[in-house]
């Protein structure tokens, strides 16, 4: 099969070969675990603290703070949520938990679940540019609010939400926020002293380490009861084995994003626009969504009006052009656009891409090509199906 075209970097990433290289040898020869007292164990802390500096490092976080390694964003995402309603709601009578309509789906079904256990899930709404506003998140917040969980950019349209004004509006309110920063680590230059979370999670597959991977940042004055129980590995935070290979490979990858930082920043950020404007160019009505708003480096929402985004996104398929439309963890791109006004026909022709650091000038030039011919292609079939009354 010919060497695809891969524009979904939003959805996963191809892993680091660094990182693979760095994960075999626990694969193979230091296959002991930490926990045992003996040299077949201990021997692995050295590798521990190694992989931890880099996540560290990534995550702007003081010796102090905690990090937990986790199997997924989501399974941190679900702990962050339990745990408060464990360490606050029982002990407080807070019982209000707040997520935005756009959010993903580990959120959302968390909070779904609390429900069940007589607690209130508020989802505030976007606003028309694609951006959960602190002033939303004011407008859900009641003096029973016990967290306000949130994702710190949207994985498909790209836009970034306001967390430092969110930040400091839960600093206020006395509420504990949640970020889930998946789709900015390794992605933006950050000063960590605003954000000022008491919680960070996300995925290590986004960051060009295995899948099975992710992290929990537990900032040093906010407690985190474990949601899985079981020993004292990691400080009793997370019960089961260390998966060694898996940490030390995004420690590795960790490092990586910082590295590539500057790549991102600039050589991608010139490809995205190229492909946004090449598409614009080459596509008639083609409508490119949020461009005003403060974005992410590397990806974009775009409507083909006249087509089904589904139906295109299987004709890219088979042309070897993978993009998005939505699913798994996250929302489908048309709700995520209809929740901010957009028109459900034009909301419903829209996909997803999402560059990375190993995306070349080359691909983003056939991508241009190839999907202007799509999208030609199958208007002209469009006009011979007769339209349903």
């Amino acid at each position: 099969m010919a060497q695809g075209i891969y524009l979904d970097n939003n959805t996963t990433t191809r892993p680091s070969e660094h990182a693979i290289a760095k994960m075999l040898p626990f694969l193979t020869e230091r296959w002991g675990t930490p926990s045992a007292p003996h040299h077949l164990g201990q021997q692995l802390f050295p590798a521990i603290d190694e992989a931890l500096r880099g996540i560290y490092a990534l995550l702007g976080a003081r010796e102090s703070d905690d990090f937990i390694f986790t199997s997924s964003g989501a399974e941190g995402i679900n702990q962050v949520i339990l745990s408060t309603y464990f360490d606050v709601t029982i002990h407080t009578g807070k019982n209000q938990f707040i997520t935005s309509t756009i959010d993903e789906a580990p959120a959302i079904m968390s909070i779904g679940r609390l429900e069940q256990m007589s607690c209130v899930g508020k989802m505030a709404p976007p606003d028309k540019n694609g951006c959960v506003t602190a002033h939303s998140i004011s407008e859900a917040i009641n003096p029973r609010t016990a967290l306000v969980s949130i994702s710190w950019a949207n994985a498909l349209t790209g836009v970034i939400n306001p967390i430092e004004e969110i930040s400091r509006l839960c600093h206020e309110r006395g509420i504990h926020l949640h970020l889930d920063a998946t789709h900015v680590l390794g992605k933006m230059f950050i000063d960590w002293e605003k954000p000022a979370a008491h919680f960070i999670t996300f995925n290590g597959d986004h960051l060009h380490a295995p899948k099975g991977t992710g992290g929990l940042y537990i900032r040093s004055d906010a407690k985190c009861s474990p949601f899985i129980l079981g020993g004292v590995e990691q400080a009793g935070h997370r019960g089961g084995s260390y998966n060694m290979a898996g940490l030390v490979a995004l420690g590795e990858a960790a490092r990586e994003a910082i590295d590539s930082r500057d790549l991102i920043c600039t050589e991608v950020a010139r490809l995205k626009d190229k492909f946004e404007k090449g598409l614009i160019s080459a596509i008639s009505e083609a409508t490119p969504f949020f461009q005003q708003q403060e974005r992410l480096p590397h990806c974009f929402a775009m409507a083909f009006p006249g087509i089904a985004n589904e139906a295109l996104l299987y004709a890219l398929n088979r042309k070897n052009i993978y993009a998005s439309i939505g699913g798994g963890s996250s929302q489908q791109i048309g709700l995520v656009l209809m929740a901010s006004g957009v028109p459900e026909t034009l909301a419903n022709s829209a996909l997803s891409f999402a560059l990375s650091r190993e995306t070349t000038e080359d691909e983003i030039d056939r991508a241009i090509d190839i999907i202007a011919d799509c999208v030609k292609r199958m208007r002209k079939i469009s006009q011979f199906i007769p339209r349903q009354n």
